[in-house]
């Protein structure tokens, strides 16, 4: 069964699909063959999200966003601003303008794979396996941050990332914690 994830903005339903196929991702390609908004080539090992639109559960679109590397769909790697969908998807960021499905912007914001975006005052922050980057609304990245080893924690109990009114609390795989500002410097 594929991972499907739904979001609700009167009148519209959006269903998020995770469409990858290690064994035969051009499948999924065809399923989407007249919405593919940049011309990409789809590798073998891809990350490809199917995204669909409903009114009144009629469907209104759909789109197909591939990323080079994979990262399992879940809530935390999607947003919804406004008249956006943001999703993370593999090591990108994906700017689509709702209801048209138009991709307004995509952007590397990791090296390796990204796991969340947050909104952040008037801008937007992303945790990735070895970055953390704060985007503005057009997709530019304003400062990104790496610490010496990848921002996944080895126990649940301990987040790696934890937004906090002064800012952002990080811990690597070798437990090393690291404290930056809403600017991307260091604290402590």
């Amino acid at each position: 069964m594929k991972n499907t994830l739904w979001l609700y903005k009167n009148p519209y339903q959006i269903e998020i699909i995770d469409e990858t196929n290690l064994d035969d991702n051009q499948k999924a390609l065809t399923r989407y063959q007249e919405r593919q908004p940049y011309n990409r080539k789809v590798g073998e090992y891809d990350q490809l999200i199917g995204i669909r639109i409903y009114e009144n559960e009629e469907p209104m679109g759909k789109v197909l966003l591939v990323a080079d590397t994979y990262n399992v769909l879940n809530e935390k790697g999607i947003l919804l601003d406004n008249d956006r969908l943001l999703i993370v998807c593999g090591n990108e960021v994906f700017c689509i303008l709702l209801p048209t499905l138009e991709l307004l912007w995509h952007t590397q914001v990791d090296m390796a794979t990204c796991f969340e975006i947050v909104p952040y005052q008037e801008d937007y922050i992303t945790h990735g396996e070895v970055e953390i980057v704060r985007l503005n609304k057009q997709g530019e990245i304003l400062w990104q941050f790496r610490g010496k080893d990848i921002f996944v924690s080895p126990i649940e109990r301990i987040p790696a990332f934890k937004m906090a009114p002064q800012g952002i609390d990080l811990v690597d795989f070798n437990y090393e914690e690291y404290h930056i500002d809403y600017d991307g410097k260091l604290i402590k």
